[in-house]
């Protein structure tokens, strides 16, 4: 874990990945066995969870090991590959998300524009337009 860590990045994938899962800081504590506290701390870009609890979070999330670390420093998670299962959720959630993304192309105003910033806090990109974020 070397180098400095974006503790407000991992707050945002957590809080994404936990409301992706349909999940309370009190569900996912206690599926991963640990505290709302610790939940809440790293949900706020708090405190820096130790190795067990982070592996305990990453699990409950249906994370890979070492996602919380990757994403801190900068990388995408290595995600888990849903178990088939799930698959009819990733298809439902899949629906829904191109359901919202056409009511937001009809929609001229204020909708559209709340959805946008929202999408650029939680990539992380302030530019106008896409061009204005190449990596």
């Amino acid at each position: 874990m070397a180098g400095q860590l974006d503790r407000e990045r991992v707050a945002k994938y957590v809080v994404a990945r936990r409301g992706a899962l349909g999940l309370t800081q009190e569900q996912l504590a206690e599926r991963a066995g640990v505290t709302v506290k610790t939940i809440y701390n790293l949900e706020s870009g708090g405190r820096w969870p130790q190795a067990r609890t982070r592996g305990a979070i990453e699990e409950a999330l249906h994370w890979r090991p070492g996602d919380l670390v990757r994403i801190a420093e900068g990388q995408e998670p290595a995600w888990a590959k849903p178990a088939e299962s799930d698959m009819d959720t990733v298809l439902r959630e899949l629906r829904e998300l191109e359901a919202y993304f056409a009511d937001l192309r009809a929609d001229s105003g204020e909708r559209r524009r709340m959805a946008l910033t929202f999408l650029r806090a939680l990539f992380g990109k302030t530019g106008d337009r896409p061009s204005d974020n190449k990596e």
